[in-house]
């Protein structure tokens, strides 16, 4: 008789790909969790100005709209969203701002083979540097 009681298994959650239609439920989940992520950031202070709720909340729109990007792509791109959302609560605390900094090189290498004309490409550039500066990454 063996023994195996040092087998270690593990469950998962996480199941996107392997059933057909599951990573577009998950999907909405994780939209609906950077959504209330997002909206737990405070308004701009300047009315004329966004500030960092306002660019993530296009930054997710872009993102959940793209016709480019695959599911699974979204996904991972909408989780560096709610890291930069939790992240945007203290964005001058050092640890927040290594969060943001690792979440926006994530995005840029997300982003980096679609086609320039991809409206993504186009909000994420301008996006991307404007939540930088507002994490003083810039």
């Amino acid at each position: 008789m063996s023994d195996i009681s040092g087998i270690n298994i593990q469950g998962s959650s996480n199941v996107s790909g392997i059933a057909g239609g599951s990573s577009i439920a998950n999907l909405g989940t994780i939209s609906g969790s950077v959504s209330i992520a997002i909206n737990q950031l405070p308004d701009s202070p300047e009315p004329d100005k966004p500030g960092i709720k306002e660019l993530l909340s296009q930054l997710q729109d872009a993102i959940t709209q793209s016709s480019h990007l695959p599911e699974e792509d979204k996904a991972e791109a909408l989780e560096q969203v709610k890291a930069l959302a939790e992240a945007g609560q203290n964005p001058q605390e050092s640890t927040k701002q290594k969060t943001a900094k690792t979440a926006i090189t994530m995005l840029k290498g997300l982003f980096s083979g679609l086609p320039t004309v991809a409206t993504l490409v186009e909000s994420a550039n301008k996006l991307l540097p404007a939540i930088a500066k507002l994490f003083g990454l810039s």
